[in-house]
């Protein structure tokens, strides 16, 4: 009996053993399992990174054209210094020596290596390293042998402020825009457009970056290249732009700030765009320092806004070109109509001034534009009243986006009773009807719907879509037809006549006047603070009007529409008039001063 009690100490024992066998085995079984099929692709990518490595090689971005096709935005080529950090071994002494090689702050390097996602792919710490830098690297070498420098393309922008607010500029991707759609894929170092049409066109011009595959050896030197692939660039944007246009419009505001904007009146190809002050894109190409940054966000002349599409003014006497139309398609008044201006008119328990202390007497529209009488469109805003004016000035396309393909547009505001009802919460008033008729009170507007303005009266009629860019990499973009705004050609006669006498009977326009091309224009000035406050503060060229000048030309044959705007120039006759002669006299005569034909001005 006593064996017997013996083997079931045994028997127990060993079924206890094998248990515990078992459980190591399925363990085992487990861990095998977990790390060849769970984790099996984790391994492999390790194992083949440990041999293999991905360098990219960046896709140049597509260039920027002029409408004749000399460029406007390239790329150059610069150097990156890279560090591979997966088999660095001393992470803080390779640290500490790239600091003190490339002269920076060790904290920025660390920073420049915790944001990396992917283990195994290189980490640029320096952009647009110069000459010296990289020499120094190579003297260096055996010390730092996981530092490289890259050769990569750089954005360059030959023509600097110049056109810096269409071109846009570009810079290294933010956490922001990692998060959106439009920069699915892209990974953190990644150069894409900031601003302007880099930003618009940012897909487009990126191109797709090449590849090379090396294989490396157990300390992570390059042994052999396996494989490249060769990146390919993107396509080359053709513009509406002419670059001798764009540079003289630049130059014509001498130092002050404003905006103008040309176009086709026809086709609402853009011919030149500037918004000044501005700034230089090219400081952003290799990464802008904190402090420029700083600079540049702080400033308050905010040259990093587009003041043609982004400023939103009061739009002054220029108005009175959709009061004229709508007024004459409401038949409120006939181009013989006459009112009575002594200077002031006195209704709604106030009196409203004109700008002619002593008055312009009787005038008709003709002369009411000409001399851009105040009294005349107050009586002519008193009998449309504010919703019919609203009606006409959003089928001018004020108060809403024009749809140009620049990101950030503001939509300006024309104002009804409704609009102040469910803002403001109160009734709308006569007398800001009164306001509204000259360009004043709440109505705001940009330059580019400005010009707009004066190109639907240049093409009778048509409403055109603003663009910037006509091919992508050879491929003419299709633009919506200009739509008719349903003005009468009576209508548009009218107008025209009285817009060519602004600047050619000696009006308000003169000193827009070019010899042998007659021109159609309207000046503006719009307040910034009230008249009685300026009077006490004369000499303050902070609370001087905006200036505007708004034209056409030729009258007969329009080719050209634009838009001027200078910041507290005090009137439009005297700041903005002749900037737009100076790019007017571009437009038409050009560099070598000989006159050109309409259709030759306009063509390519």
């Amino acid at each position: 009996m006593r064996i017997y009690e013996d083997l079931r100490v045994v028997q127990a024992r060993l079924a206890l053993l094998q248990s515990a066998i078992a459980v190591v085995l399925a363990l085992l079984a487990g861990s095998f399992w977990h790390s060849q099929v769970v984790r099996g692709k984790y391994y492999k990518d390790l194992a083949e990174n440990n041999r293999n490595r991905s360098v990219p090689i960046a896709a140049p971005r597509g260039p920027l054209l002029d409408r004749k096709g000399r460029i406007l935005v390239e790329n150059r080529p610069s150097f990156n210094i890279v560090v591979a950090p997966e088999h660095l071994e001393d992470v803080d002494l390779t640290i500490t020596r790239l600091a003190s090689v490339l002269r920076m702050g060790e904290a920025q390097i660390r920073e420049r290596l915790a944001r990396r996602e992917d283990l195994y792919r290189a980490v640029v710490v320096k952009e647009d390293a110069p000459a010296e830098d990289v020499a120094a690297l190579e003297a260096r070498r055996l010390e730092l042998p996981d530092v490289s420098v890259d050769v990569v393309p750089l954005r360059s922008y030959p023509l600097a402020a110049a056109a810096a607010h269409s071109l846009g500029r570009v810079g290294e991707v933010t956490d922001r825009q990692l998060r959106l759609d439009d920069f699915a894929g892209l990974g953190p170092g990644a150069l894409v457009g900031q601003a302007g049409l880099e930003l618009r066109y940012n897909r487009n011009l990126m191109g797709h970056d090449g590849e090379r595959r090396l294989v490396v050896n157990s300390r992570g030197r390059e042994v052999a290249e396996i494989r490249r692939v060769s990146p390919v660039p993107g396509p080359s944007l053709t513009l509406t732009i002419d670059e001798d246009l764009q540079i003289v419009t630049e130059r014509a505001f001498h130092g002050r700030a404003g905006s103008a904007v040309a176009l086709d009146p026809e086709t609402g190809e853009i011919l030149a765009m500037t918004s000044t002050p501005a700034y230089d894109p090219n400081q952003f190409s290799s990464g802008i320092e904190a402090s420029a940054w700083s600079r540049l966000t702080s400033d308050p002349d905010t040259p990093l806004m587009n003041r043609v599409i982004q400023g939103q003014y009061v739009p002054g006497s220029t108005f009175k070109i959709v009061m004229a139309a709508a007024a004459l398609e409401e038949e409120v008044i006939t181009p013989q109509t006459t009112f009575y201006c002594p200077g002031y008119l006195s209704i709604y328990g106030n009196v409203f001034r004109c700008h002619k202390p002593a008055g312009h007497g009787v005038v008709a529209l003709h002369q009411a534009l000409a001399q851009s009488c105040n009294v005349f469109f107050y009586q002519v805003g008193v009998r449309l009243e504010i919703e019919r004016i609203a009606k006409w000035a959003q089928l001018f396309g004020l108060g809403a986006p024009t749809g140009i393909d620049l990101p950030h547009e503001a939509p300006g505001l024309v104002p009804s009773p409704e609009w102040k009802l469910r803002t403001q919460r109160v009734p709308w008033y006569g007398g800001e009807t009164v306001s509204v008729s000259i360009g004043q009170g709440q109505v705001n507007v940009t330059p580019l719907q400005m010009a707009r303005v004066a190109g639907v009266i240049a093409s009778g009629g048509r409403l055109a879509q603003p663009h910037l860019v006509k091919a992508i990499g050879g491929q003419t973009i299709a633009y919506p037809a200009p739509q008719p705004i349903g003005l009468r050609p009576e209508t548009i006669a009218a107008i025209r006549s009285g817009m060519r006498a602004v600047v050619e009977e000696h009006g308000s326009g003169w000193r827009a006047q070019l010899p042998e091309i007659q021109i159609a224009g309207k000046t503006g000035s719009a307040q910034v603070v009230a008249r009685a406050h300026l009077a006490q503060h004369p000499s303050s060229a902070a609370l001087q009007p905006h200036g505007w000048f708004i034209a056409f030309a030729p009258v007969d044959h329009p080719r050209i529409a634009l838009a001027v705007l200078v910041e507290h120039g005090g009137s439009g006759s005297a700041a903005a008039a002749p900037v737009a002669r100076e790019i007017l006299e571009q437009f038409f005569f050009g560099a070598r001063g000989a006159p050109r034909s309409a259709v030759a001005a306009g063509a390519d």
